[in-house]
Protein backbone atom coordinates (compact mmCIF):
# COMPACT_ATOMS: atom_id res chain seq x y z
CA UNK A 1 0.00 0.00 0.00
CA UNK A 2 0.94 3.72 -0.65
CA UNK A 3 2.54 5.50 2.25
CA UNK A 4 0.27 8.63 1.50
CA UNK A 5 -3.12 7.48 3.72
CA UNK A 6 -4.50 10.15 2.75
CA UNK A 7 -4.60 9.29 -1.27
CA UNK A 8 -5.78 5.47 -0.80
CA UNK A 9 -9.34 6.35 -1.37
CA UNK A 10 -8.06 8.35 -4.86
CA UNK A 11 -6.57 5.14 -6.49
CA UNK A 12 -9.10 2.23 -4.36
CA UNK A 13 -9.94 1.12 -7.82
CA UNK A 14 -6.82 1.10 -8.96
CA UNK A 15 -5.34 -0.84 -6.10
CA UNK A 16 -8.63 -3.40 -6.92
CA UNK A 17 -7.44 -3.53 -10.38
CA UNK A 18 -4.41 -4.88 -9.45
CA UNK A 19 -4.78 -7.08 -7.13
CA UNK A 20 -8.09 -8.73 -7.68
CA UNK A 21 -8.10 -12.86 -8.96
CA UNK A 22 -8.80 -13.56 -12.25
CA UNK A 23 -8.17 -17.20 -14.18
CA UNK A 24 -9.30 -18.30 -17.07
CA UNK A 25 -10.10 -21.27 -18.16
CA UNK A 26 -10.98 -23.23 -21.27
CA UNK A 27 -14.05 -25.51 -21.09
CA UNK A 28 -14.45 -28.18 -23.29
CA UNK A 29 -18.11 -28.60 -24.89
CA UNK A 30 -18.70 -31.86 -22.88
CA UNK A 31 -18.37 -29.96 -19.67
CA UNK A 32 -21.93 -29.56 -18.25
CA UNK A 33 -22.99 -26.68 -15.56
CA UNK A 34 -24.46 -28.37 -12.14
CA UNK A 35 -26.48 -24.72 -13.12
CA UNK A 36 -26.83 -21.98 -14.92
CA UNK A 37 -28.78 -18.97 -15.57
CA UNK A 38 -28.96 -16.25 -18.26
CA UNK A 39 -28.36 -12.56 -17.28
CA UNK A 40 -30.87 -11.36 -19.10
CA UNK A 41 -33.54 -13.40 -17.38
CA UNK A 42 -32.32 -12.04 -13.98
CA UNK A 43 -32.95 -9.17 -11.63
CA UNK A 44 -31.64 -6.10 -13.15
CA UNK A 45 -31.09 -2.83 -11.69
CA UNK A 46 -29.54 0.23 -13.60
CA UNK A 47 -28.80 -1.87 -16.44
CA UNK A 48 -30.64 -3.07 -19.42
CA UNK A 49 -30.67 -6.05 -22.20
CA UNK A 50 -28.65 -5.91 -25.96
CA UNK A 51 -28.39 -8.52 -28.92
CA UNK A 52 -25.93 -5.52 -30.12
CA UNK A 53 -23.01 -8.17 -30.13
CA UNK A 54 -23.30 -11.36 -31.78
CA UNK A 55 -23.07 -15.12 -30.75
CA UNK A 56 -24.49 -14.70 -27.36
CA UNK A 57 -25.89 -17.15 -24.89
CA UNK A 58 -29.83 -17.36 -24.69
CA UNK A 59 -31.99 -14.23 -26.00
CA UNK A 60 -29.03 -11.75 -25.08
CA UNK A 61 -27.36 -10.09 -22.73
CA UNK A 62 -27.04 -7.51 -20.37
CA UNK A 63 -24.98 -4.49 -20.71
CA UNK A 64 -25.20 -0.42 -19.13
CA UNK A 65 -22.97 -1.23 -16.60
CA UNK A 66 -21.94 2.74 -15.61
CA UNK A 67 -22.88 3.51 -12.59
CA UNK A 68 -21.57 2.62 -9.05
CA UNK A 69 -25.16 0.91 -8.28
CA UNK A 70 -26.04 -0.94 -11.55
CA UNK A 71 -26.02 -4.63 -11.05
CA UNK A 72 -27.69 -8.14 -12.51
CA UNK A 73 -29.03 -10.79 -10.14
CA UNK A 74 -29.46 -14.13 -10.77
CA UNK A 75 -30.69 -17.19 -8.67
CA UNK A 76 -29.30 -20.37 -9.71
CA UNK A 77 -30.47 -24.13 -7.46
CA UNK A 78 -27.71 -26.54 -6.42
CA UNK A 79 -29.04 -30.03 -5.40
CA UNK A 80 -26.75 -30.44 -2.27
CA UNK A 81 -24.75 -27.83 -0.21
CA UNK A 82 -21.10 -27.90 -1.25
CA UNK A 83 -18.49 -25.80 -3.44
CA UNK A 84 -19.03 -25.01 -6.64
CA UNK A 85 -17.02 -22.99 -9.53
CA UNK A 86 -18.86 -20.20 -10.46
CA UNK A 87 -18.00 -19.61 -14.46
CA UNK A 88 -19.93 -16.15 -16.13
CA UNK A 89 -19.55 -15.28 -20.01
CA UNK A 90 -18.80 -12.07 -20.39
CA UNK A 91 -17.00 -9.27 -22.95
CA UNK A 92 -15.08 -6.66 -22.64
CA UNK A 93 -13.51 -4.60 -25.84
CA UNK A 94 -12.57 -1.90 -23.68
CA UNK A 95 -10.07 -3.20 -20.98
CA UNK A 96 -9.64 -5.10 -17.95
CA UNK A 97 -13.00 -4.10 -15.77
CA UNK A 98 -12.90 -5.10 -12.21
CA UNK A 99 -16.72 -5.86 -10.58
CA UNK A 100 -17.51 -6.73 -7.44
CA UNK A 101 -19.21 -10.29 -6.84
CA UNK A 102 -21.94 -11.08 -4.36
CA UNK A 103 -22.82 -14.62 -3.42
CA UNK A 104 -26.16 -14.67 -1.19
CA UNK A 105 -26.34 -10.84 -0.17
CA UNK A 106 -22.77 -11.58 1.23
CA UNK A 107 -20.25 -9.05 1.68
CA UNK A 108 -18.62 -7.80 -2.06
CA UNK A 109 -15.87 -9.83 -3.10
CA UNK A 110 -13.70 -8.59 -6.36
CA UNK A 111 -13.14 -10.05 -9.67
CA UNK A 112 -11.21 -8.64 -12.62
CA UNK A 113 -13.06 -9.20 -16.14
CA UNK A 114 -10.03 -8.74 -18.94
CA UNK A 115 -9.83 -7.78 -21.59
CA UNK A 116 -11.43 -9.89 -24.25
CA UNK A 117 -11.93 -9.70 -28.36
CA UNK A 118 -15.36 -11.82 -27.94
CA UNK A 119 -17.24 -13.49 -25.41
CA UNK A 120 -15.10 -15.27 -23.26
CA UNK A 121 -15.47 -17.00 -20.07
CA UNK A 122 -14.13 -16.28 -16.77
CA UNK A 123 -13.42 -18.27 -13.73
CA UNK A 124 -15.10 -15.98 -10.53
CA UNK A 125 -13.96 -18.53 -8.11
CA UNK A 126 -15.14 -21.72 -5.95
CA UNK A 127 -18.06 -20.89 -3.19
CA UNK A 128 -19.78 -23.06 -0.59
CA UNK A 129 -23.39 -22.41 -1.94
CA UNK A 130 -26.40 -23.82 0.35
CA UNK A 131 -28.76 -26.53 -0.97
CA UNK A 132 -31.64 -24.83 -3.02
CA UNK A 133 -31.23 -21.35 -4.33
CA UNK A 134 -28.69 -19.43 -4.18
CA UNK A 135 -28.25 -15.80 -5.72
CA UNK A 136 -25.40 -14.40 -7.33
CA UNK A 137 -24.98 -10.71 -8.48
CA UNK A 138 -22.46 -8.64 -10.20
CA UNK A 139 -22.25 -4.89 -9.45
CA UNK A 140 -20.19 -2.56 -11.46
CA UNK A 141 -17.27 -1.25 -9.90
CA UNK A 142 -14.95 -0.43 -13.43
CA UNK A 143 -18.34 -0.99 -15.35
CA UNK A 144 -18.35 -1.04 -19.08
CA UNK A 145 -18.72 -4.14 -20.02
CA UNK A 146 -21.08 -7.02 -20.96
CA UNK A 147 -22.48 -10.14 -18.89
CA UNK A 148 -23.94 -12.89 -20.66
CA UNK A 149 -24.30 -16.20 -18.37
CA UNK A 150 -23.70 -18.00 -15.32
CA UNK A 151 -23.02 -21.24 -14.63
CA UNK A 152 -21.89 -23.74 -12.20
CA UNK A 153 -19.57 -26.33 -11.84
CA UNK A 154 -18.67 -29.01 -9.10
CA UNK A 155 -15.78 -28.30 -7.21
CA UNK A 156 -14.00 -29.29 -3.80
CA UNK A 157 -11.30 -27.74 -2.06
CA UNK A 158 -7.78 -27.05 -2.55
CA UNK A 159 -5.32 -29.14 -1.56
CA UNK A 160 -1.75 -28.26 -0.20
CA UNK A 161 1.59 -29.88 -0.48
CA UNK A 162 3.00 -26.34 1.18
CA UNK A 163 7.01 -26.40 1.03
CA UNK A 164 8.15 -27.90 4.23
CA UNK A 165 12.11 -25.94 3.96
CA UNK A 166 12.57 -22.06 3.53
CA UNK A 167 14.44 -21.04 -0.41
CA UNK A 168 17.27 -19.62 1.14
CA UNK A 169 18.76 -23.39 1.98
CA UNK A 170 21.12 -21.62 4.54
CA UNK A 171 18.27 -20.26 6.76
CA UNK A 172 19.25 -20.01 10.47
CA UNK A 173 17.61 -21.87 13.07
CA UNK A 174 15.23 -19.02 14.10
CA UNK A 175 14.12 -18.35 10.60
CA UNK A 176 13.46 -22.39 10.32
CA UNK A 177 11.84 -22.28 13.75
CA UNK A 178 9.56 -19.00 13.01
CA UNK A 179 8.40 -20.82 9.38
CA UNK A 180 7.52 -23.90 10.96
CA UNK A 181 5.39 -22.35 13.71
CA UNK A 182 3.57 -20.65 10.81
CA UNK A 183 3.15 -24.29 8.86
CA UNK A 184 2.14 -25.71 11.49
CA UNK A 185 -0.79 -23.06 12.07
CA UNK A 186 -1.90 -22.82 8.79
CA UNK A 187 -5.31 -23.58 7.69
CA UNK A 188 -6.01 -23.96 11.36
CA UNK A 189 -5.29 -20.89 12.99
CA UNK A 190 -4.67 -17.29 11.86
CA UNK A 191 -2.09 -15.38 13.42
CA UNK A 192 -2.88 -11.42 14.10
CA UNK A 193 -1.18 -8.69 12.72
CA UNK A 194 -0.91 -4.55 13.15
CA UNK A 195 1.33 -2.45 11.35
CA UNK A 196 3.48 -0.53 13.91
CA UNK A 197 1.08 1.94 13.38
CA UNK A 198 -1.86 1.74 15.65
CA UNK A 199 -0.74 -1.50 17.17
CA UNK A 200 -1.41 0.23 20.56
CA UNK A 201 -4.39 1.16 20.04
CA UNK A 202 -5.80 -1.96 19.00
CA UNK A 203 -4.73 -3.77 21.91
CA UNK A 204 -6.37 -1.27 23.88
CA UNK A 205 -9.61 -2.35 21.56
CA UNK A 206 -9.37 -5.55 21.87
CA UNK A 207 -7.39 -6.27 25.04
CA UNK A 208 -5.24 -8.60 23.12
CA UNK A 209 -1.55 -8.28 21.41
CA UNK A 210 -1.35 -8.42 17.74
CA UNK A 211 0.91 -11.44 17.63
CA UNK A 212 2.66 -9.77 14.18
CA UNK A 213 3.72 -6.10 14.03
CA UNK A 214 4.55 -4.44 11.05
CA UNK A 215 7.30 -1.76 10.27
CA UNK A 216 8.87 0.25 7.05
CA UNK A 217 12.64 0.46 6.28
CA UNK A 218 12.07 3.78 4.13
CA UNK A 219 14.02 5.90 6.38
CA UNK A 220 16.80 3.71 6.06
CA UNK A 221 17.19 4.28 2.25
CA UNK A 222 19.89 6.63 0.94
CA UNK A 223 17.33 8.29 -1.24
CA UNK A 224 14.84 9.08 1.61
CA UNK A 225 13.15 12.30 0.57
CA UNK A 226 12.44 13.54 3.98
CA UNK A 227 15.54 14.20 5.67
CA UNK A 228 15.45 17.37 7.93
CA UNK A 229 18.63 19.51 7.42
CA UNK A 230 18.41 23.30 8.00
CA UNK A 231 14.86 23.93 8.00
CA UNK A 232 14.42 21.92 4.91
CA UNK A 233 13.94 18.35 3.16
CA UNK A 234 16.60 16.67 1.68
CA UNK A 235 17.80 13.59 0.25
CA UNK A 236 19.75 10.79 2.87
CA UNK A 237 19.09 8.16 5.03
CA UNK A 238 18.34 8.39 9.01
CA UNK A 239 17.93 5.93 11.76
CA UNK A 240 14.48 6.60 13.05
CA UNK A 241 14.76 4.34 15.49
CA UNK A 242 12.06 1.14 14.11
CA UNK A 243 14.57 -1.03 13.64
CA UNK A 244 15.86 -1.01 17.61
CA UNK A 245 12.13 -0.63 18.72
CA UNK A 246 11.50 -3.77 16.65
CA UNK A 247 14.39 -5.61 18.44
CA UNK A 248 12.81 -4.33 21.93
CA UNK A 249 9.77 -5.19 21.47
CA UNK A 250 10.60 -9.09 19.85
CA UNK A 251 12.52 -9.71 23.10
CA UNK A 252 10.38 -7.98 25.19
CA UNK A 253 7.51 -10.65 24.15
CA UNK A 254 10.25 -13.55 25.01
CA UNK A 255 10.00 -14.67 20.83
CA UNK A 256 6.28 -15.40 21.30
CA UNK A 257 5.77 -11.85 18.64
CA UNK A 258 7.11 -12.08 14.80
CA UNK A 259 8.53 -9.12 13.28
CA UNK A 260 7.73 -7.82 9.60
CA UNK A 261 9.50 -5.54 7.33
CA UNK A 262 8.53 -3.88 4.16
CA UNK A 263 10.42 -1.30 2.50
CA UNK A 264 8.78 1.98 0.46
CA UNK A 265 11.79 2.47 -1.49
CA UNK A 266 12.63 5.86 -1.93
CA UNK A 267 13.96 5.78 -5.52
CA UNK A 268 17.52 6.43 -5.98
CA UNK A 269 17.69 8.64 -8.17
CA UNK A 270 15.21 11.14 -10.29
CA UNK A 271 12.77 12.25 -7.60
CA UNK A 272 12.47 15.62 -5.67
CA UNK A 273 12.63 16.20 -1.74
CA UNK A 274 9.77 16.10 0.09
CA UNK A 275 7.55 14.10 -1.96
CA UNK A 276 7.07 10.07 -1.60
CA UNK A 277 9.74 9.22 -4.95
CA UNK A 278 8.51 5.83 -4.15
CA UNK A 279 5.64 6.46 -6.98
CA UNK A 280 6.19 6.16 -10.13
CA UNK A 281 4.85 9.64 -10.64
CA UNK A 282 7.17 11.16 -8.70
CA UNK A 283 10.29 10.04 -9.64
CA UNK A 284 12.41 9.40 -13.32
CA UNK A 285 14.37 6.78 -12.18
CA UNK A 286 14.22 3.55 -14.88
CA UNK A 287 14.30 0.40 -13.22
CA UNK A 288 14.73 -1.29 -16.85
CA UNK A 289 18.39 0.40 -16.61
CA UNK A 290 18.44 -0.65 -12.96
CA UNK A 291 18.69 -4.25 -13.82
CA UNK A 292 21.10 -4.02 -16.47
CA UNK A 293 25.47 -4.91 -14.60
CA UNK A 294 27.27 -1.86 -14.69
CA UNK A 295 24.87 1.27 -15.34
CA UNK A 296 24.94 4.17 -13.08
CA UNK A 297 21.02 2.94 -12.08
CA UNK A 298 22.42 -0.20 -11.39
CA UNK A 299 25.50 1.13 -8.87
CA UNK A 300 22.16 3.25 -7.21
CA UNK A 301 20.33 0.38 -6.42
CA UNK A 302 23.10 -2.14 -5.04
CA UNK A 303 23.65 1.00 -3.04
CA UNK A 304 20.33 0.99 -2.12
CA UNK A 305 20.22 -3.08 -1.12
CA UNK A 306 23.47 -2.78 0.87
CA UNK A 307 22.22 0.00 3.11
CA UNK A 308 18.88 -1.82 4.30
CA UNK A 309 21.39 -5.11 4.50
CA UNK A 310 22.92 -3.09 7.54
CA UNK A 311 19.47 -2.73 9.53
CA UNK A 312 18.65 -6.92 8.56
CA UNK A 313 22.45 -7.86 9.59
CA UNK A 314 20.99 -6.23 13.14
CA UNK A 315 18.28 -8.14 13.41
CA UNK A 316 20.50 -11.58 12.78
CA UNK A 317 22.78 -10.53 15.05
CA UNK A 318 20.26 -9.87 17.76
CA UNK A 319 18.67 -13.36 16.82
CA UNK A 320 15.38 -12.04 14.57
CA UNK A 321 13.60 -13.60 12.43
CA UNK A 322 12.00 -11.38 9.64
CA UNK A 323 9.13 -11.83 7.72
CA UNK A 324 10.89 -9.65 4.36
CA UNK A 325 7.77 -8.01 1.97
CA UNK A 326 10.20 -5.87 -0.44
CA UNK A 327 8.68 -4.67 -3.54
CA UNK A 328 5.21 -5.21 -2.86
CA UNK A 329 2.04 -4.64 -4.89
CA UNK A 330 4.38 -4.16 -8.18
CA UNK A 331 1.75 -5.39 -10.43
CA UNK A 332 -0.17 -1.89 -9.37
CA UNK A 333 2.66 -0.19 -11.33
CA UNK A 334 2.44 3.06 -9.24
CA UNK A 335 6.13 2.08 -7.29
CA UNK A 336 8.62 2.78 -9.15
CA UNK A 337 9.73 -0.82 -9.29
CA UNK A 338 6.77 -2.07 -11.33
CA UNK A 339 6.45 0.93 -13.33
CA UNK A 340 8.47 -0.94 -16.17
CA UNK A 341 6.44 -4.18 -16.37
CA UNK A 342 6.74 -7.64 -14.95
CA UNK A 343 10.46 -8.89 -16.29
CA UNK A 344 12.36 -5.67 -14.58
CA UNK A 345 10.75 -6.14 -11.37
CA UNK A 346 11.68 -9.58 -11.23
CA UNK A 347 15.19 -9.14 -12.62
CA UNK A 348 15.22 -6.33 -9.44
CA UNK A 349 13.96 -8.87 -7.24
CA UNK A 350 16.42 -11.71 -8.21
CA UNK A 351 19.19 -8.85 -7.86
CA UNK A 352 18.09 -8.58 -4.37
CA UNK A 353 17.44 -11.79 -3.37
CA UNK A 354 21.14 -12.70 -4.44
CA UNK A 355 22.57 -9.53 -2.86
CA UNK A 356 20.90 -10.15 0.47
CA UNK A 357 21.83 -13.64 0.52
CA UNK A 358 24.35 -14.94 -1.08
CA UNK A 359 26.70 -11.45 -0.88
CA UNK A 360 25.40 -10.18 2.88
CA UNK A 361 24.70 -13.70 3.92
CA UNK A 362 21.70 -12.82 5.90
CA UNK A 363 19.95 -16.03 6.63
CA UNK A 364 17.39 -15.12 9.04
CA UNK A 365 14.43 -13.81 6.38
CA UNK A 366 11.66 -15.31 5.17
CA UNK A 367 11.10 -14.29 1.47
CA UNK A 368 7.25 -12.57 1.00
CA UNK A 369 5.54 -11.79 -1.97
CA UNK A 370 2.59 -9.74 -1.96
CA UNK A 371 1.28 -8.94 -5.75
CA UNK A 372 -1.16 -11.45 -7.40
CA UNK A 373 -0.43 -11.21 -11.07
CA UNK A 374 1.15 -14.76 -12.48
CA UNK A 375 3.53 -13.02 -14.63
CA UNK A 376 4.95 -10.94 -12.12
CA UNK A 377 5.55 -13.63 -10.07
CA UNK A 378 9.81 -14.03 -9.01
CA UNK A 379 9.10 -18.30 -8.68
CA UNK A 380 8.52 -20.77 -6.17
CA UNK A 381 12.35 -20.98 -5.78
CA UNK A 382 12.90 -16.88 -4.27
CA UNK A 383 9.07 -17.32 -2.23
CA UNK A 384 8.25 -18.19 0.84
CA UNK A 385 4.75 -16.72 1.55
CA UNK A 386 2.67 -15.85 -1.27
CA UNK A 387 0.64 -12.44 0.09
CA UNK A 388 -2.37 -10.35 -1.25
CA UNK A 389 -3.29 -6.68 -0.06
CA UNK A 390 -6.91 -6.55 0.24
CA UNK A 391 -8.91 -3.33 0.59
CA UNK A 392 -12.62 -4.54 -0.44
CA UNK A 393 -14.35 -1.30 1.36
CA UNK A 394 -15.50 -0.19 4.99
CA UNK A 395 -16.76 -2.85 6.98
CA UNK A 396 -16.46 -5.58 4.47
CA UNK A 397 -15.87 -8.89 6.22
CA UNK A 398 -15.95 -10.94 3.17
CA UNK A 399 -13.02 -13.47 3.00
CA UNK A 400 -12.10 -12.43 -0.37
CA UNK A 401 -12.32 -16.21 -1.73
CA UNK A 402 -11.49 -15.22 -5.07
CA UNK A 403 -8.34 -13.39 -4.75
CA UNK A 404 -6.98 -16.44 -1.87
CA UNK A 405 -7.37 -18.79 -4.84
CA UNK A 406 -5.49 -16.85 -7.47
CA UNK A 407 -2.59 -16.45 -4.75
CA UNK A 408 -2.89 -20.04 -4.66
CA UNK A 409 -2.68 -21.01 -8.01
CA UNK A 410 0.43 -18.78 -8.50
CA UNK A 411 2.29 -21.46 -6.51
CA UNK A 412 -0.08 -24.43 -7.12
CA UNK A 413 -0.81 -24.63 -3.82
CA UNK A 414 3.25 -25.16 -2.38
CA UNK A 415 3.32 -21.96 -0.20
CA UNK A 416 1.90 -20.83 2.93
CA UNK A 417 -0.70 -17.66 1.66
CA UNK A 418 -1.10 -14.51 3.69
CA UNK A 419 -3.29 -11.50 3.85
CA UNK A 420 -0.10 -9.44 4.13
CA UNK A 421 -2.47 -5.62 4.28
CA UNK A 422 -5.60 -5.16 4.73
CA UNK A 423 -8.58 -2.87 5.82
CA UNK A 424 -11.50 -4.57 6.96
CA UNK A 425 -10.52 -8.03 8.42
CA UNK A 426 -12.08 -10.76 7.25
CA UNK A 427 -14.19 -13.21 9.75
CA UNK A 428 -12.00 -15.92 10.87
CA UNK A 429 -14.22 -18.54 10.92
CA UNK A 430 -15.40 -17.93 7.67
CA UNK A 431 -11.73 -17.97 6.13
CA UNK A 432 -11.29 -21.44 7.99
CA UNK A 433 -14.57 -23.33 7.37
CA UNK A 434 -15.42 -21.49 3.10
CA UNK A 435 -11.68 -22.46 2.23
CA UNK A 436 -9.57 -19.03 2.42
CA UNK A 437 -7.39 -20.55 5.27
CA UNK A 438 -5.42 -16.77 5.80
CA UNK A 439 -1.90 -17.76 7.40
CA UNK A 440 -1.98 -14.49 9.40
CA UNK A 441 -3.31 -11.00 8.39
CA UNK A 442 -2.13 -7.82 8.92
CA UNK A 443 -4.50 -4.35 9.35
CA UNK A 444 -3.02 -1.32 7.93
CA UNK A 445 -2.14 1.74 9.85
CA UNK A 446 -5.72 3.74 11.14
CA UNK A 447 -7.38 2.05 8.90
CA UNK A 448 -7.71 -0.97 11.12
CA UNK A 449 -10.54 1.52 13.30
CA UNK A 450 -11.74 3.38 10.06
CA UNK A 451 -12.68 0.28 8.22
CA UNK A 452 -13.74 -2.32 11.40
CA UNK A 453 -15.66 -1.62 14.00
CA UNK A 454 -14.90 -1.99 17.85
CA UNK A 455 -16.85 -4.96 17.82
CA UNK A 456 -15.86 -6.76 15.33
CA UNK A 457 -11.76 -6.01 16.23
CA UNK A 458 -12.94 -7.35 19.47
CA UNK A 459 -14.67 -10.47 18.37
CA UNK A 460 -11.60 -10.98 15.52
CA UNK A 461 -8.66 -10.32 18.50
CA UNK A 462 -10.74 -12.95 21.10
CA UNK A 463 -11.88 -15.69 18.33
CA UNK A 464 -10.03 -18.85 19.67
CA UNK A 465 -9.16 -19.43 16.03
CA UNK A 466 -6.86 -15.83 15.91
CA UNK A 467 -3.57 -16.10 17.72
CA UNK A 468 -2.22 -12.79 19.53
CA UNK A 469 0.51 -12.78 22.26
CA UNK A 470 -1.41 -13.63 24.64
CA UNK A 471 -3.39 -16.38 23.13
CA UNK A 472 -0.30 -17.95 21.05
CA UNK A 473 -1.45 -21.49 21.68
CA UNK A 474 2.38 -23.19 20.50
CA UNK A 475 0.45 -26.56 20.38
CA UNK A 476 -2.12 -27.96 18.02
CA UNK A 477 -3.16 -31.69 17.03
CA UNK A 478 -4.26 -32.17 20.50
CA UNK A 479 -6.58 -35.49 20.12
CA UNK A 480 -9.96 -35.43 21.88
CA UNK A 481 -12.72 -38.44 21.95
CA UNK A 482 -15.46 -39.55 24.33
CA UNK A 483 -13.34 -41.18 26.90
CA UNK A 484 -10.30 -39.08 26.90
CA UNK A 485 -9.32 -35.32 27.02
CA UNK A 486 -5.41 -34.93 25.91
CA UNK A 487 -3.39 -31.13 26.97
CA UNK A 488 -0.69 -30.15 26.03
CA UNK A 489 0.46 -26.48 26.55
CA UNK A 490 3.18 -24.54 27.91
CA UNK A 491 4.22 -21.90 30.81
CA UNK A 492 6.79 -20.01 28.93
CA UNK A 493 7.63 -18.07 32.02
CA UNK A 494 9.19 -21.25 33.19
CA UNK A 495 10.43 -23.35 30.50
CA UNK A 496 7.93 -25.56 31.17
CA UNK A 497 5.72 -28.21 28.96
CA UNK A 498 2.79 -30.09 30.56
CA UNK A 499 1.00 -32.72 29.16
CA UNK A 500 -2.07 -34.12 30.59
CA UNK A 501 -4.37 -37.01 29.99
CA UNK A 502 -7.46 -37.06 31.82
CA UNK A 503 -9.44 -40.84 31.69
CA UNK A 504 -12.73 -41.38 32.14
CA UNK A 505 -13.99 -41.73 35.75
CA UNK A 506 -14.24 -45.31 37.18
CA UNK A 507 -11.14 -46.63 35.95
CA UNK A 508 -8.69 -45.11 38.51
CA UNK A 509 -5.37 -44.18 38.25
CA UNK A 510 -3.40 -46.00 35.09
CA UNK A 511 0.30 -45.41 34.19
CA UNK A 512 0.80 -43.54 30.75
CA UNK A 513 3.84 -43.93 28.43
CA UNK A 514 5.00 -40.93 27.06
CA UNK A 515 7.58 -40.13 24.31
CA UNK A 516 8.79 -37.10 22.30
CA UNK A 517 10.75 -37.44 19.54
CA UNK A 518 11.70 -35.07 17.21
CA UNK A 519 11.30 -34.13 13.41
CA UNK A 520 13.83 -36.57 11.90
CA UNK A 521 12.04 -38.89 15.04
CA UNK A 522 15.18 -38.91 17.39
CA UNK A 523 14.15 -39.73 20.91
CA UNK A 524 14.08 -36.54 23.08
CA UNK A 525 11.86 -37.32 25.96
CA UNK A 526 10.69 -40.89 27.49
CA UNK A 527 8.72 -41.08 30.46
CA UNK A 528 5.88 -42.26 32.35
CA UNK A 529 3.16 -40.28 33.92
CA UNK A 530 1.41 -42.38 37.39
CA UNK A 531 -0.68 -39.37 38.08
CA UNK A 532 -3.16 -38.76 35.45
CA UNK A 533 -4.80 -36.37 37.37
CA UNK A 534 -2.10 -33.93 37.67
CA UNK A 535 -0.52 -33.33 34.47
CA UNK A 536 3.25 -34.15 33.76
CA UNK A 537 5.63 -31.91 33.88
CA UNK A 538 8.89 -31.44 31.57
CA UNK A 539 11.51 -28.81 30.97
CA UNK A 540 11.44 -27.10 27.56
CA UNK A 541 14.67 -25.77 27.97
CA UNK A 542 16.51 -28.25 26.44
CA UNK A 543 13.93 -28.39 23.23
CA UNK A 544 14.70 -26.05 20.89
CA UNK A 545 12.39 -23.89 18.84
CA UNK A 546 10.78 -26.28 16.13
CA UNK A 547 8.18 -29.45 15.41
CA UNK A 548 8.07 -32.41 17.74
CA UNK A 549 5.87 -35.20 17.62
CA UNK A 550 4.68 -37.23 20.84
CA UNK A 551 3.25 -40.53 21.48
CA UNK A 552 1.38 -41.87 24.48
CA UNK A 553 0.10 -45.04 25.55
CA UNK A 554 -2.28 -46.29 28.15
CA UNK A 555 -3.73 -49.47 28.59
CA UNK A 556 -6.80 -48.61 26.35
CA UNK A 557 -5.55 -46.14 23.66
CA UNK A 558 -2.38 -44.81 21.63
CA UNK A 559 -2.34 -41.29 20.57
CA UNK A 560 -0.18 -39.18 18.60
CA UNK A 561 0.09 -35.64 16.85
CA UNK A 562 3.01 -33.14 17.08
CA UNK A 563 3.36 -29.69 18.69
CA UNK A 564 5.30 -26.32 18.49
CA UNK A 565 8.02 -25.13 20.56
CA UNK A 566 8.06 -21.58 19.84
CA UNK A 567 10.43 -19.27 22.35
Amino acid sequence: MGFNLSSFSNRTKVLLLSLVFVIQYSFAQTSIPIASAEAENGVLVGVNISSSVPEYSGTGYVTGFDQGTDKVTVTLNVPVKAFYQLIIRYNSTSGDKTQNLIINNGGASSVVFTKTTTWSNIDAGKYILNAGANTITIQSSWGWMDVDKFSLYTASKNTYSVTSDLVNPNANQEAKSLYQFLLSKFNSKIISGQTNSFYPEVKAIASQSPMIRGYDFQHYTQGYAYLWVNGAHTFGWEDDGSVQQAINWYKSTAGKGIVTFQWHWHSPSGGTAGTNTFYTNQTTFDVSKAVINGTVENALILRDIDSIATQLIRFQSAGVPILWRPLHEAGGTWFWWGAKGPQACKDLFHIMYDRLTNYHHLNNLIWVWSTPEADWYPGNDFIDILGYDSYPGVYNYDIQKNSFDRIYALSQGKKLIAMTENGPIPKPDDCLTLDAPWAYFMSWGNLVTAQNTNQHITDVFNNPNVLTLENPTDINDQPTDKDHTLNIYTNRSQDKLYIQFDQPRGLGEQNIKISIFDIEGKVVYSGINTQTSSPLMIDSLHLSNGIYLFKMVNHLKTFSGKFVIQK
